[in-house]
This record gives structure tokens, C-alpha cells and sequence, in this order.
């Protein structure tokens, strides 16, 4: 079919029908409504457009969980270990960790941040909590929680000759740390050594502080014989902490010295914003000197050296904003730039920029890898970056976006969340505002639609949501992969996405609003409309609107069999193995003039469809020569 457009109504006074045959191609903001293509609209609230040809009111969602009261969650996330998978969100100051079924239960964790937003950075060993403010903390099952890392001790061992053993007269120097066996993780060596002279062949004592941190249950002695001029201290035993305010080790010989050296580098993380995992290390934004990256150890992801970080050389002012590790590349985002560290092995990094990428990123959750690159909300508008150059997505929605960035402060723009919801091929956006409503909402591009037309396919919701939980790991329960968990901006909660066609067991409303059809410098007299549909329960009305008159409101029985209202009659038509309905109404007499569009809405708990709809026009065969 032409487009609606080039349908411009001239020539001998006929009756005509112009029809618009599919209703989802998605939004356009930014042409003129009289330039939009007949498969494009104005308002498309609700709506899913999976199916071309079928404008559906989009699946509707669940509560999961009950509420813990007003506010928003802080963060969440579904950790994937290496034998174990749960949830977690962060609320109020405290961590909790809700079951498969929804249910909250105590926090499990009641000292982060009450403020800040909370991130949970994972490997296969543990998961961790990042709130910018406290040091982090850190789980193996989500239920128990100790300090990221182990404070380096602040005691003093004590040594004293024992008989019974082979070491040699010598002058010998002790320190100890502290360890847990669990994660083999160990502290630095403790400063305050402790030195003893061995006057005679025999052993050694030491009397080591025990520690208070419940997550330690072992220590490790080092040693070193000054006497015969070893340098450096190397392990010399080790064994669980004992019960009591102290626990003795006996050292029998001196052969340590092709042992490992006294650790010196496990320092304890620092108050970093967010983080993630690339390399065989942790990486994580530090909390007060914005474009400052830190790292772990290698292979130590509780060892956080003080001087294993990078300053990224971002311009005008930038600090990093969100972190996506892709393969041998870390993208370090900024508001406005990308810089890429290319990593060939986990020893050595090259910090490069990137020429291609036209903005930056809104905040750490405004990214997210997709199938064929990583869409970044911007204040410029949503891209993909595909490793080399960006994609401009938002260009239909654009006035949209620049009324998001000019209406909200930064604060609200860095909480800004986006998901690929992978299953129903959907990318999400939940905004704090939502042109031209100015309440928050989504935006939502369909990828198959978008890679099937070769253009985005956005619509919007009316959600006010805050956050995503997707489980998208090792799940081992059928049908759990997919599954999408949204936070309200308000309330403290989850809602389970795409699950069944209500809102919460309450109805959806839908709405659309087409292309407007001109006739040029002509005049029309606009006759009836019709339409076509699925029949559902709910109520569906139909607006027409002439030169920006509404032609009135009618609601259109959805029901089964025939039915008359007012000079609108409404019939069914069931053909094709469906009952799919169609509608016919006259327009008042006054209704003429030089546009026409139709509006329509639906208020249920179906999966409404709309399939089609058309004008009767009867044209002026000239233009009028007087003002009007």
C-alpha cells in the first residue's frame, strides 16, 4: 500500500477508502504527523509489536514479592556461582536475599549505604556488595556476609626457645597473617615482627593474637634466619586458630627457604561504586577520584594492591560511568567518551580510545551487551557500539530523549536501567520521565522488528520502574532462564515481567494514535471508518479526530455476536481459524476538513489485537477560493 502521505485526495468528486493495513512499525516523534509512514504512529503506549501486521497489548506482569515499604530498591541482581544461584536487592540500608518464590525474609546483611545505589559484582567464588561509601562485603551463598579481604594484623608474636628440635643457634625473625581456608585468602604480614636469638640446637615457640574477624580460621607463620642472611621472611608453619585469646606454633627447622614469601600486597579493598569481573581480576571505580580504576591481584579477588590502578585520561571533566567486560576488551565508558583496555593476557593492558564512539554512558547501568554489540544510553541519545563504531537507535524518539536530558538532574539520568529481555527480543529502558507524558515510563525497542525492517522499532509504557533482575545464567529449573524481575520507582518491591496479560491482576490500558491523513489543499468530507480486530473482553474505544476536532469518543463491543451504537453498527466477521471482528461507524456531518487520524484505547486483561483500520472520504474537486 502507498503511503499515507502520498494519498493525497484530487480530482472528480468520488468516494474513496484509504486504508492503513499495519499498525506496528513503531513510534516516530520526530517527523510531522502528516509525513509518518502508514505503519508508524504517535502513540504506541502498551503495545507489543512482535508480530507484524498484529498491533498486541504488550504482556503484563505479576507481583513477586511482597513490599518492604516506601522507597526504591538500591540495586539487585541474580549471582551465578559456581554451584549455587539466588537473588539479591539491596533496600533501606540492608541486603536482602529473596527466595525463588518471592518471599523477602530478614536482611541477611544490614550495613550498606541507606542512600547510595548498591552494586553486586560475581565470580564462580563469591559475590559482593559495592555501595561507593563502606568497604566492600562479600558472600558465598547470599545468606552470610564478612569484609571483602582480611585486615592485615596489628599485634605482635611472641618467641621463646623450646628443646626437641634441629634448628641451629642462630638469630631468627617471625611475623604471622591470617586466613581463610575456605577462599584461600590471606592477609599482609604483620608489621611488628618479633626477634629471638637461638643460643643452642633446639625449636621455637611462637605465640601468635588470635583474630576477631569470624571469617579467619587459620594463621600463617613466616620466618627468616638473619643469622645466615636470608632477606626476606618465607613461610615457616601454619595451622587452625585455636580457642582463646592466642594460638602457639612450634617450629622444629629452618628449611623454609624455597617457601613462599611473606605476602605484602594483599591489601584490603577500598569504597569503590560499582565493578565487574574481566581477566582473571576484579576491576572497580574508585569512590572519590572519578576517572581512577582500581584492580586485584591476579587471581586474587580479596587483594586489592594500593598501587595497581589506572587514571583513564578522559576530557572535559569526565569520570567513569559504567564498566562492560567483552572478550579481550574492557569498555570503560565515561559521560561522554569510551576507552578501551585491550588485555591479550591477564599481565599486561594497553589504555586506548576510542574514535568511533559518538557519546558515553549515563550511568553503570545505562549498558548492556546485546547480540551483536553494547547499547549505551546517552545524554546524546541510545546507541550500539559494535567494537568499532556507534549506531544512532533513538533517532525516531528523539524529541523524547531531549526532554528526558533537558527535564531531569543528573542524579536521576545516572539511575537510569536498561535490560535486552532476550526471550521476548526486547530491549528496555526505564526512564524517570517519558515524553510527551512527563511521568516515568519505558522505552522499548523491539530487536526483530528493528532488524527486520532495517529500522528501530520503539514503543513505551507507562511503568515506573526503577531496576531489572534478569536471570540469564545457569539456571536449573526449567523455564527460569529469562525470567525478568522489575523494581517499582517507589516502592519496595519485585514484579515478575511478561507473565500472563494483567497488570498486577489489574487491567492494562493501550493506546495508539496513527499517522494523520491530509488532503492537501483540498477539503474532504469524511464519511465513516472502520476497522478490524480481535475480540477480547475489556473495553476498546475508538476516537476520530478531523482538523483537531474529536469526532467523539465510541466504545466498541468487544463481546461475541452483533451489536448497534447510535449510527455506528458493529458486526462480526470470523474468518481465517479466528474470530477476527470488524467495526464500521458513520461520522457526523460536520465532519470535514483537510486531516484525519484515529485514536483508539484499550482497558483489560487480554492480549487485545488490533489489525486495521480505514477512512471513507468523499474530496472537494478544487481548492476553496476564499480564507478558511
Amino acid at each position: 500500500m502507498a503511503q499515507l502521505k502520498s494519498r493525497r485526495i484530487a480530482g472528480s468528486r468520488t468516494y474513496q477508502q484509504v486504508d492503513v493495513s499495519d499498525l506496528s512499525g513503531g513510534l516516530d516523534l520526530r517527523r510531522s504527523p502528516t509525513l509518518l509512514a502508514p505503519n508508524r504512529a504517535r502513540v504506541l503506549m502498551n503495545h507489543s509489536l512482535a508480530t507484524p501486521g498484529e498491533l498486541v497489548v504488550r504482556p503484563g506482569y505479576q507481583a513477586f514479592s511482597t513490599s518492604l515499604g516506601a522507597g526504591r530498591l538500591q540495586g539487585g541482581v541474580r549471582a551465578y556461582l559456581a554451584s549455587t544461584q539466588f537473588l539479591l536487592a539491596a533496600f533501606g540500608g540492608a541486603i536482602y536475599k529473596p527466595t525463588d518464590g518471592g518471599v523477602w525474609g530478614s536482611p541477611v546483611y544490614s550495613t550498606v549505604s541507606p542512600t547510595n545505589q548498591v552494586y553486586f559484582p560475581y565470580d564462580r567464588t563469591l559475590v559482593a556488595a559495592f555501595d561507593g561509601v563502606n568497604r566492600p562485603v562479600k558472600s558465598t551463598d547470599g545468606s552470610s556476609w564478612t569484609r571483602m579481604g582480611i585486615d592485615q594484623p596489628t599485634g605482635q608474636s611472641s618467641a621463646s626457645s623450646v628443646a626437641s628440635g634441629s634448628m641451629s643457634a642462630s638469630e631468627f625473625e617471625f611475623s604471622f597473617s591470617y586466613k581463610d581456608r575456605g577462599l584461600a585468602v590471606e592477609s599482609n604480614v604483620s608489621t611488628n615482627l618479633s626477634t629471638r636469638t637461638l643460643s643452642a640446637t633446639g625449636a621455637m615457640q611462637i605465640q601468635v593474637p588470635n583474630s576477631t574477624d569470624p571469617q579467619v580460621d587459620a594463621i600463617v607463620v613466616y620466618a627468616r634466619n638473619k643469622t645466615a642472611g636470608e632477606a626476606v621472611l618465607r613461610r615457616a608453619t601454619s595451622g587452625a586458630m585455636s580457642a582463646g585469646a592466642s594460638s602457639t606454633f612450634v617450629l622444629t627447622s629452618s628449611n623454609w627457604s624455597a617457601n613462599d614469601e611473606a605476602p605484602v600486597n594483599h591489601n584490603v579493598p577500598e569504597a569503590y561504586r560499582f565493578g565487574v569481573v574481566w581477566k582473571n581480576r576484579w576491576w572497580a571505580a574508585d569512590a572519590t577520584v572519578g576517572n581512577r580504576l582500581h584492580f586485584s591481584e591476579l587471581f586474587q579477588n580479596q587483594s586489592w594492591p594500593t598501587l595497581f590502578y589506572i587514571d583513564i585520561p578522559f576530557e572535559r571533566g569526565d569520570e567513569i560511568t559504567a564498566l562492560v567486560p567483552q572478550g579481550d576488551t574492557l569498555l570503560v565508558w565515561g559521560q561522554s567518551k569510551l576507552f578501551l583496555i585491550l588485555g591479550q593476557t591477564s599481565l599486561d593492558f594497553e589504555v586506548r580510545p576510542s574514535a568511533g564512539v559518538q557519546a558515553g554512558a549515563l550511568g553503570p547501568r545505562a549498558v548492556s551487551a546485546i547480540e551483536n554489540g553494547i547499547v549505551h544510553a546517552a545524554a546524546e541519545g541510545v546507541f550500539i557500539y559494535d567494537g568499532a563504531a556507534d549506531q544512532y537507535l533513538s533517532f525516531d524518539i528523539e524529541p523524547g530523549w531531549r526532554d528526558l536530558v533537558k527535564n531531569t538532574p543528573s542524579t536521576g539520568l545516572e539511575l537510569i536501567a536498561l535490560v535486552e529481555h532476550f526471550p521476548f527480543k526486547e530491549l528496555r529502558i526505564a526512564v524517570p520521565r517519558l515524553f510527551p507524558r512527563g511521568a516515568a515510563g519505558e522505552w522499548v525497542l523491539d530487536l526483530n522488528r528493528t532488524r527486520e525492517a532495517e529500522t528501530p522499532a520503539w514503543t513505551d509504557t507507562d511503568r515506573t520502574i526503577s531496576g531489572y533482575i534478569l536471570q540469564d545464567g545457569d539456571e536449573p529449573n526449567a523455564g527460569a532462564r529469562g525470567r525478568l524481575f522489575s523494581s517499582p520507582s517507589s516502592v519496595g518491591m519485585l514484579f515478575e515481567e511478561a507473565v500472563g496479560t494483567t497488570a498486577n491482576s489489574s487491567n492494562l490500558t493501550a493506546e495508539y494514535e496513527g499517522p494523520h491523513l491530509p488532503t492537501g489543499l483540498t477539503k474532504a468530507r469524511f464519511i465513516d471508518h472502520y476497522g478490524e480486530y480481535e475480540p477480547h473482553s475489556g473495553a476498546f474505544t475508538v476516537e476520530i479526530v478531523v482538523d483537531g476536532v474529536s469526532q467523539g469518543q465510541v466504545s466498541v463491543p468487544t463481546g461475541v455476536g452483533l451489536a448497534q451504537y447510535g449510527s455506528a453498527i458493529y458486526g462480526t466477521a470470523v474468518y481465517g481459524g479466528v474470530g477476527r471482528r470488524t467495526y464500521f461507524g458513520m461520522l457526523p456531518i460536520e465532519a470535514e476538513g483537510r486531516t484525519i487520524w484515529q485514536k483508539t484505547s484499550y482497558t483489560g486483561q487480554e492480549a487485545f489485537k488490533q489489525f486495521t483500520y480505514a477512512f471513507g472520504i468523499l474530496n472537494e474537486s478544487r481548492p476553496r477560493r476564499h480564507s478558511d
